[in-house]
């Protein structure tokens, strides 16, 4: 049976019992099938010893040693018992805090392997967080896994339930790929994967099983959206034939005449918008490539076609960019179509007469957020959703704005560089239109490093103020919109005041989500207009 199937109860594996279960079900470990699934996050390769003195600071290692003498450290009623060990060569201690019990186990004069972390104190070399195993003559050094815990669980409890459910259910446990790959890819039968993914003979056959597994993840993956790809191409449309007057008045109204590979990837989509099925496309281009003007182009040969677009950004900010820019081209085009936006900040007012309008029809192209496949957005005959930085989205957001209509076109717009054959993988239900080049008169990018040295980062501003003397404009990015203990990054909220101080004589503004619509409209509007330079 293939894994999923392996539907047997995990209580009934070597040392789980019902508060065990209990534990693992919070991990959404349920069954058999799903412990097997849940691998180690690193090993602790026990085939190689070391000395205590070379394990010092080389991280999680194993020593063998002999237990010389028991001490209890500590206050009279907070007393801890330290393990003093030799390795033949040199002494160390092992602090056992909270397992006095080890005292039973970790015996004078017998011989064990330690594993864990080695470190110099007070003069000696001291481990406090270790395992034992003991150095019996049938010792065989193995490669263990180390599973990442939650409170209740230890190493030792899944690593004998892991390998009592290999054990007892190997050979149920059939291969989900065929044959001729695992051969073709120099892969691993599933149970032997399995087995090596978990307690491997050595690192080479974990690799081995490894591979196994992110294949057949990949072979899966590919195969749904190869199916998805031929159902969705199988949706008929209709699309009315129109004369591109649309189009033809926008590109003539341009100040710049369209690059061949924007021409290119227009004639793409278009013929993907005018064929009799159902496309999906994803439109890659670096930043400043063009992208926007392609898809506003095919937007509104599909207005002109009768259909309505949605536009869905991540930002209410990059809504309001689009919005602006879109109606400004549209104007000075002479095209005269009713655009809008819709965000989770539009008032409500505001908001019921958009619904209005995208419901009876009179919206034509709609802009927006998430907001935009909301339960209460009604679209008249939505025949066209761009998604803009799509990588922002989920399979199931872009799923929910597209069943607003009935058989709609989607094209995602991406300026993240993916490599062809990766992007068959990821997007393997899209047809794939790659944009290469810069439109003409646009300055190339220039990048440079400035580490956290004063000398350069006074000669950055100094440089930066040079740039904007003449009406030009800065933008600072930060990570964090206020300081964090835990991460050490800076904010905007403590550099925008060193920041208004440098450039106190260009106007400085801040931007960020926390924001009302309102209030990062008037700074991206003075920002414009030269009121705020920084």
């Amino acid at each position: 049976m293939i894994l999923e199937q392996l539907n047997h109860p995990i209580s009934s594996l070597k040392g789980i019992g019902r508060k065990n279960s209990g534990i693992l079900e919070r991990l959404g470990i349920r069954s058999v099938g799903t412990l097997l699934e849940y691998f180690p996050r690193t090993f602790s390769d026990r085939t190689k010893t070391l000395k205590l003195k070379e394990a010092i600071n080389t991280g999680i290692s194993t020593v063998k040693v002999v237990v010389t003498d028991h001490r209890l450290i500590g206050k009279k009623y907070n007393k801890f018992l330290k393990v003093l060990v030799n390795d033949g060569d040199n002494f160390g201690s092992l602090l056992c805090f909270n397992r006095n019990f080890l005292a039973d186990v970790l015996k004078i004069g017998s011989y064990f392997y330690i594993t864990g972390k080695f470190v110099i104190n007070y003069g000696e070399v001291q481990c406090s967080n270790f395992e034992i195993e003991e150095a019996t003559d049938d010792y065989v050094p193995k490669i263990l896994p180390v599973y990442p815990l939650t409170g209740g669980l230890t190493q030792n409890i899944l690593r004998h339930a892991i390998d009592d459910a290999l054990k007892k259910f190997r050979l149920d446990i059939e291969n989900e790929l065929p044959e001729k790959f695992i051969e073709k890819r120099d892969l691993l039968v599933k149970r032997e994967a399995l087995r090596n993914v978990h307690f491997p003979e050595n690192f080479k056959k974990y690799y081995q099983a490894k591979k196994t597994f992110i294949y057949e993840e990949f072979f899966f993956q590919r195969l749904f959206l190869l199916k998805r790809k031929e159902k969705i191409s199988k949706i008929k449309k209709t699309r009315l034939k129109i004369k591109f007057q649309y189009k033809e008045k926008f590109v003539n109204s341009l100040p710049f005449k369209l690059a061949d590979y924007q021409e290119k990837a227009v004639a793409e989509i278009e013929q993907d918008i005018f064929s009799d099925f159902v496309f999906s496309r994803l439109l890659q281009g670096d930043v400043g490539s063009g992208k926007t003007v392609v898809a506003l182009i095919t937007m509104l040969s599909v207005v002109e076609a009768g259909c309505q677009c949605a536009l869905m950004v991540p930002t209410e900010v990059l809504s309001y960019q689009h919005f602006n820019s879109i109606k400004n081209f549209c104007s000075l085009s002479g095209i005269e179509i009713n655009i809008s936006m819709l965000t989770g900040e539009t008032p409500k007012k505001e908001r019921d007469a958009i619904l209005g309008g995208l419901k009876d029809g009179t919206i034509d192209i709609i802009i927006g957020t998430h907001s935009l496949f909301s339960d209460d957005v009604i679209y008249a005959r939505l025949g066209y959703v761009v998604i803009d930085e799509q990588h922002r989205f989920g399979v199931e957001q872009r799923i929910a704005l597209l069943s607003k209509g009935s058989s709609v076109d989607l094209l995602l717009m991406t300026a993240t560089p993916i490599p062809r054959s990766l992007a068959l993988s990821l997007y393997g239900d899209l047809e794939l239109t790659t944009m290469r080049g810069m439109i003409s008169g646009r300055l190339p990018v220039k990048t440079w490093f400035i580490d956290n040295n004063e000398e350069r980062i006074r000669k950055m501003h100094d440089w930066i103020k040079t740039q904007i003397a003449d009406n030009g404009r800065a933008i600072f990015v930060y990570p964090l919109i206020e300081e964090s203990d835990k991460s050490g990054f800076k904010s905007l909220e403590s550099e925008f005041k060193k920041i208004s101080v440098i450039y106190d004589k260009y106007g400085t503004g801040f931007i960020h989500s926390r924001l009302s619509s309102d209030e990062k409209n008037n700074i991206t509007s003075a920002f414009k207009s030269g009121t705020i330079r920084i």
